[in-house]
């Protein structure tokens, strides 16, 4: 999008006080502003798209956890909608890594560079051999070569629980997230697992 044709930047209210922007998706742009009311920082979304159909969807993505309360699912606030200016609506400010980031091993971020006095292994994992536990005839049977995960496993157990618990309880309430992936998942650094984004969740079909 090139800058002339490019949104204005929203400005916030007398009651939101913008203090920088926190992302921007195709359909609106996230701001963390102060509530002067609440007396403390939210997240705002705004909405770009004042059509009938992405005002719909911007509502059904609030309407969707306005009645669901869990610690694994951003807290919705308020949603705004005045009859001359910005659309929207504003929830917790959750700050903390995305999933992925989080549950990965210090080490597997980056590659490894091995000292100057090891040796490396060049050749082609096809020819490599590893060892399986001795068959009845005692013998080493060469076998698949076993990688260590990149996750630390003592962070995505509980994570992991974490997000399903708020999957669950979104379920309950009828409703499905759609796009849930590492980047809509934060872990503050309390480790608390929040999902978020909305967007493109749906009424789950024939939920009593």
């Amino acid at each position: 999008m090139s800058a002339a044709s490019a949104p204005p930047e929203w400005s916030g209210t007398a009651r939101y006080e913008v203090i920088g922007c926190l992302g921007r998706g195709g359909m609106g742009v996230v701001y963390e502003a102060f509530d002067r009311e609440r007396r403390q920082q939210v997240a705002v979304k705004t909405l770009l798209n004042f059509g009938a159909a992405g005002l719909y969807l911007f509502k059904q993505e609030f309407r969707t956890l306005a009645d669901v309360q869990h610690r694994n699912l951003v807290r919705l606030h308020e949603l705004v909608m005045p009859e001359d200016g910005q659309v929207f609506f504003t929830m917790e400010l959750v700050r903390g890594a995305d999933f992925r980031k989080y549950v990965e091993r210090p080490e597997a971020r980056r590659p490894s560079t091995p000292p100057a006095n090891v040796v490396v292994n060049l050749r082609p994992a096809k020819d490599r051999e590893t060892l399986r536990p001795r068959s009845g005839n005692g013998a080493n049977e060469p076998g698949p070569t076993l990688r260590r995960s990149p996750a630390d496993v003592e962070r995505l157990r509980p994570a992991l629980r974490q997000l399903v618990e708020g999957i669950e309880a979104l379920h309950a309430a009828g409703k499905m997230h759609r796009d849930i992936k590492p980047s809509n998942v934060l872990v503050t650094p309390e480790g608390r697992v929040v999902l978020l984004d909305f967007g493109v969740a749906t009424q789950l079909v024939g939920h009593i």
